[in-house]
């Protein structure tokens, strides 16, 4: 959980010192960037269930800590992902209610498969009119600050990149997906450990299945060429000298790794804290960690 350099996910990590070290070290924000060295050294199918820390901010669905299911599988692709995705969600519903059906907030989320495949890039066109591939981003900002009230024009200015196809993302598209729903084939700006399209080079093959509009597990094709992650990792580095604080930092030791050969691979997040409000029927995080991150109360 201590690592010299964080990644695996766009998050801002937090710091700490090792004293006998000398040095800083980081609580990770993600268990990817290692599960897949142990894939490059031979272990064809690896998992952790584990914490990570992501030093950001608050909400019903967000906790600083939290608890992951991360998995890899080589010679398997985001395909193979979903297909585990079908089966083990649905079975676990299955066991706990004895049918395909649960009741989350007032409404009926079915688990019956098979689960819509939504294109990311189709997704937005059909709600915005927006083509993120070839749109300005003047007017993907345009279009943030005319259709989302609680953001000022200067916080539109500071995004870029993938962050701004994102955020353009969550406003149009993450209220509607109540059912269980694949959204797949992200831009690349948006994935940089997924593998390019097989077909369509503009987007990778990644997918993110949401659920009673959040988002519950995100998966890839995992990016294996050593020459293209370092070119998508340079471009994170170049987002973050343009603002973006949660952007990767370029890894040379994974790299070196990829240099040495991963397989084709495939890889899955699936986060247990939310999947856990989803069964309990809960609005907030907070009900289903047994200490979540609160504010300290105020002395006197």
């Amino acid at each position: 959980m201590l690592q010299p350099l964080y990644g695996g996910a766009s998050a801002r990590p937090f710091v700490t010192h090792h004293n006998a070290l000398d040095t800083d070290l980081y609580l990770r924000i993600a268990d990817e960037l290692y599960l897949k060295r142990l894939i490059v050294g031979g272990y064809e199918r690896v998992y952790e269930i584990g914490h990570d820390f992501r030093n950001e901010g608050m909400d019903r669905s967000h906790n600083p800590e939290f608890t992951m299911l991360e998995f890899y599988q080589a010679y398997a692709d985001y395909t193979d992902m979903m297909a585990i995705m079908e089966a083990m969600l649905p079975g676990v519903v299955r066991h706990l209610t004895g049918g395909t059906t649960i009741g989350y907030q007032g409404e009926t989320i079915d688990f019956k498969t098979p689960w819509p495949r939504l294109k990311f890039v189709d997704a937005v066109r059909e709600r915005t009119g927006l083509d993120l591939l070839s749109a300005p981003e003047a007017e993907l900002r345009r279009y943030l600050v005319t259709h989302d009230p609680e953001l000022g024009r200067e916080q539109a200015e500071a995004l870029s990149g993938g962050r701004l196809m994102d955020e353009v993302f969550k406003l149009a598209v993450e209220p509607t997906l109540v059912q269980p729903t694949f959204v797949i084939d992200h831009p690349v700006a948006l994935s940089p450990l997924a593998k390019k399209h097989r077909t369509d080079p503009g987007v990778v093959e990644r997918f993110e299945l949401f659920i009673a509009t959040r988002e519950l597990a995100n998966a890839f094709s995992e990016l294996n060429d050593p020459d293209d992650q370092r070119a998508r990792f340079e471009d994170q580095v170049r987002q973050r000298a343009q603002g973006d604080d949660e952007s990767q930092p370029l890894d040379e030791d994974y790299i070196r790794a990829l240099e040495y050969g991963m397989p084709p691979t495939g890889g899955l997040g699936l986060g247990i804290d939310r999947l856990v409000m989803l069964l309990t029927d809960q609005a907030s995080i907070r009900d289903v960690i047994l200490f979540p991150a609160l504010r300290p109360e105020r002395e006197g």
